[in-house]
């Protein structure tokens, strides 16, 4: 099948080292993203990426467990599973790491991977499914389905695939030029999705967990991160008991609520230490979020971060 397309400089490899988190996000292209540091430790990311003119495809690495809060380009959809066999949570929902999960551009979706994860990504923009329907096909799927994974993919078609983009993604993985490759890849994801249906979350898990985490992520804005909150408040706004609340981030996120808190209090003070804007001393930052005590906020930033604030605050002077 002739697929017209134009091949530019652009879908040649590119690899993007980082050492932080919040950088990590910054580096994929075309995505609204934004990565919390949930555990301790100096970060380490790398992405491999290349853009083809139909589909972004891209790996990427982190060394430390994430709270991802993302979105895709609008018209897009984003296809993404396990590089190493670990497996991570999307939208809450445990998944296994054979599974492709998949969301639609335009929609919020959060990920929480742990240490020492890769995982492949491929957005198929747009003009993917607007090329398949110029050539008189019908796509295998559509970029505005709502399911969070696909399922009925053989084992053996994955790991080749697996296979193939590892070696794509390598700066001497293959012998044929760019346009073959667009082409190869292209008919490649056409295959796995023609063969995939789609799994919802009302299938697989319990809706009453989604919900609240839902409601909690809609409460703990920004600005309300700013003041202090109570696990009684926090329990009143969302409108369960605290032992539902407890066990509900046990299920969903691996740790108590307070701690949750804390984490992303001390995510958005790194976010805003590495801020050019920012003109407000250390001290006054860790105060505006809520930490009122230096020393035990000096040592809970280094635990998490693996450096100091004022580490950050000299890496966001120099960048």
């Amino acid at each position: 099948m002739e697929i017209p397309a134009l091949i530019d400089d652009a879908s040649s490899l590119c690899t993007i080292h980082s050492d932080d988190a919040n950088h990590q996000a910054d580096n994929l292209i075309n995505w609204q993203q934004e990565y919390d540091q949930l555990s301790p430790g100096r970060f380490f990311g790398v992405i491999n990426e290349i853009n083809f003119p139909h589909i972004h495809l891209f790996r990427e690495d982190s060394n430390r467990e994430l709270h991802q809060h993302c979105r895709v380009e609008e018209g897009g959809l984003w296809l993404g599973f396990s590089a190493d066999n670990k497996s991570c949570r999307i939208n809450n929902q445990q998944t296994r790491s054979d599974q492709f999960l998949c969301r639609p551009g335009s929609r919020d979706f959060e990920l929480l991977t742990p240490d020492d994860f890769s995982i492949f990504g491929l957005v198929l923009h747009k003009s993917f499914f607007t090329q398949l329907e110029a050539l008189g096909e019908e796509p295998p799927i559509y970029p505005a389905t709502d399911g969070l994974w696909l399922e009925n993919i053989p084992p053996g078609k994955l790991h080749s695939f697996r296979q193939y983009l590892t070696l794509l993604l390598q700066p001497e993985g293959h012998r044929w030029s760019a346009a073959t490759q667009a082409l190869i890849l292209h008919d490649a994801v056409v295959d796995l999705l023609s063969q995939a249906h789609y799994t919802t979350a009302t299938q697989v898990c319990s809706q009453q967990r989604q919900r609240i985490m839902q409601r909690v992520n809609d409460y703990l804005t920004h600005t309300r991160l700013k003041s202090p909150i109570t696990i009684t408040e926090l329990c009143r706004a969302v409108n369960v008991s605290r032992r539902t609340l407890q066990y509900t981030f046990a299920q969903c996120c691996g740790m108590s609520p307070k701690r949750y808190i804390q984490i992303s209090r001390l995510n958005q003070v790194r976010r805003a230490l590495l801020s050019a804007d920012s003109s407000l001393t250390i001290g006054e930052v860790a105060l505006e979020y809520g930490f009122f005590h230096m020393g035990q906020f000096g040592h809970d930033y280094k635990s998490l971060f693996a450096e100091t604030p004022q580490e950050t605050r000299l890496r966001g002077s120099v960048r």
